[in-house]
């Protein structure tokens, strides 16, 4: 089918040149020194002012390589042999007015490539309007021929490279993190199973990057034993800088924590993956034998502290890690700064704040985390929480919500949400999450 005709693609631009920012040796893949890019065009001239108007382009020291079909049905068979390609420049009307809109079907959903970038040209906008054409089909990009002159196609190609390199990384990270566990429980192989294929189906930024985050998270109600727990996280934006998780250690000791990393959004999010791999590390070692430090809040978060100052990540994490011991009914627990503190409530008594000052982890190399234990017996409940719940409560100060909070006492987070009117369906002021602990049952059932 005939489309505009695309001289617009020869034109030049005084747009700045978008920056790179993953460094060279940062990423591994299977071709060193070329990007494989598919165009998928019925027009010769589009793929001949393409291929002359990024002749000399390169990204991260990489030029391109040009693969060329000339109908959705050629483009098919090029993509079963070959799983290397990293962006396809894909026209719509072709074979069929639709042609470029079931090959995207085909790749996404027969394929189930979710790894390389698809930009759709078109030079007939009305037989694929593009708000339409972008809500229902999995693409990551969307012009018309007219607007891509050799600047904005050179942004555009830069911009999907960088996400193609993004998500490889974040793939290559999760192999690592798997080969490194290799002897966790089949309950945290399938966790990250999911986290696999999760980091293969990122489409672009943090909508899907939120995706492979709540992945990580455990189930929203867990019992072990007699102890009962819930929780609920809401990130503020597509991505939470909070964190929650709790798992059994072993038959007598079961391990929870709350984390809030400074500031919100991606980059936040990206270092809750590195404290959940971290944790799930220290695990491993345990029933390995070949460490004890998930046992040992204090020790755990001394560790933790200088593992973030070595890395040089650049964030800090206000954390909250805790054991129970179900044979002794005690819970052993240290503070990296986490605020508000847990708030704590005995059978038949009132809640209290239990006042643990400190530093978040990553920022002294000099700090020292103190152990503390407290009786964690039948009827005993305790509420943690981030300080984005202080910001959805009344009150004109911190002190009048941390006095709401505890004259409210501790309950099960729906009533909790519902007795303070708070409407996580509305946008967020900040990251979101709360974790109950609860021993409901007796002693017996033990």
């Amino acid at each position: 089918m005939v489309e505009q005709p695309p001289q617009a693609m020869i034109a030049s631009e005084s747009d700045d040149a978008p920056m790179d920012f993953l460094a060279d040796d940062e990423i591994e893949t299977a071709h060193q020194g070329i990007w494989s890019i598919l165009i998928v065009d019925d027009e010769p001239e589009m793929h001949h002012v393409t291929t002359m108007a990024l002749r000399d382009y390169s990204f991260q020291q990489r030029k391109l390589s040009f693969i060329s079909a000339h109908s959705a049905a050629e483009a098919k068979s090029i993509l079963q042999q070959q799983n290397d390609i990293a962006l396809i420049l894909l026209d719509v009307v072709m074979e069929t007015d639709d042609a470029g809109l079931k090959l995207v079907r085909y790749i996404r959903d027969e394929l189930n490539n979710h790894l390389v970038r698809i930009i759709l040209r078109t030079g007939q906008p009305g037989q694929a309007p593009e708000q339409k054409v972008v809500q229902e089909y999995d693409i990551n990009d969307y012009r018309s021929k007219t607007e891509l002159t050799v600047q904005r196609l050179t942004t555009t190609i830069t911009s999907a490279l960088r996400a193609y390199l993004a998500i490889s990384q974040l793939e290559q990270l999760n192999q690592t993190l798997e080969a490194k566990v290799a002897a966790r429980t089949r309950q945290l192989e399938a966790a990250n199973a999911k986290l696999k294929q999760s980091l293969a189906e990122l489409e672009a930024g943090e909508k899907a990057g939120k995706q492979v985050q709540f992945k990580l998270l455990p189930p929203a109600h867990w019992d072990w034993h007699a102890f009962r727990f819930e929780h609920q996280l809401h990130p503020s934006d597509y991505m939470s800088g909070d964190f929650v998780d709790y798992f059994a250690i072993d038959d007598k000791h079961c391990g929870f924590y709350i984390a809030d990393v400074s500031g919100h959004g991606v980059a936040s999010a990206f270092v809750t993956v590195y404290l959940k791999r971290f944790i799930s590390s220290q695990l491993a070692r345990f029933r390995q034998q070949q460490s004890r430090l998930i046992l040992e809040p204090a020790a755990l978060l001394n560790a933790l502290n200088k593992e973030l100052l070595k890395e040089g990540i650049g964030k800090y994490i206000a954390l909250f890690y805790g054991v129970l011991d179900r044979a002794n009914q005690q819970l052993t627990f240290a503070n990296a700064g986490a605020f508000p503190w847990p708030l704590l409530q005995p059978q038949d008594q009132a809640a209290h704040w239990l006042e643990l000052k400190s530093t978040p982890a990553g920022m002294f190399d000099a700090v020292k985390y103190q152990d503390s234990q407290i009786d964690f017996t039948p009827g005993t409940a305790m509420q943690l929480c981030s300080d984005g719940l202080l910001d959805l409560l009344p009150g004109e100060t911190t002190e009048q919500k941390l006095d709401l909070l505890q004259q409210h006492g501790v309950t099960e987070l729906a009533q909790l949400f519902t007795d303070f009117k708070i409407d996580v369906s509305q946008s967020l002021p900040d990251d979101l999450t709360v974790l109950r602990v609860h021993c409901p049952g007796d002693a017996n059932e033990r």
